[in-house]
């Protein structure tokens, strides 16, 4: 099986929808997706294809082009040449691959396209299923934020990992 990133499409808010109502995927969120009506997603699909400038919301779909999830680099900061990294995708896709596809897709874009220099994201300590899978792609621990930010009315730490364009140049090199 192959996959490629593409722009939002409408038909992708049902898939959308349904990791952002899975307890099981969105359980260690900070933003309350479960919340979501399918009225917000297609408004959020339909902006995210407007401006790219600042958040680039990318769908990775499947041979047949199903939604299985979506990758972004969120506050892309050009002066200083950094953007947040974000990933969620539809459990059905989980063990598949499709994750570390996008997230190396993702990379390049962020590295060769927008020639970013530092790319981060972070998570709360209880999710320890991501930390494996960002320490695999290649992450770099760089802190943790003590008692940092609430989940379920818990403060709770988090943990910030980077990758650096030149750790990612090795990374690609090697492979």
């Amino acid at each position: 099986m192959s996959f490629k990133l593409r722009p939002f499409k409408p038909e992708d808010a049902n898939g959308m929808l349904e990791w952002m109502h899975d307890p099981d995927v969105n359980y260690v969120f900070s933003t309350p997706f479960a919340q979501y009506s399918k009225e917000q997603v297609l408004n959020f699909i339909a902006l995210s294809n407007e401006d790219t400038s600042q958040n680039l919301h990318l769908a990775c779909v499947n041979d047949q082009d199903e939604y299985l999830g979506t990758v972004s680099l969120k506050n892309i900061n050009y002066v200083n040449q950094n953007a947040e990294y974000a990933i969620s995708f539809r459990k059905a896709a989980h063990g598949t691959g499709a994750s570390a596809y996008a997230t190396k897709e993702i990379l390049r874009i962020a590295f060769e396209e927008l020639k970013l220099e530092k790319v981060y994201l972070y998570l709360f300590d209880v999710n320890q299923r991501a930390d494996s899978f960002y320490k695999k792609c290649g992450f770099v621990y760089e802190a943790t934020f003590v008692k940092h930010m609430a989940l379920h009315g818990e403060l709770r730490d988090i943990k910030w990992y980077r990758m650096l364009r030149d750790e990612w140049l090795c990374a690609t090199h090697t492979d």
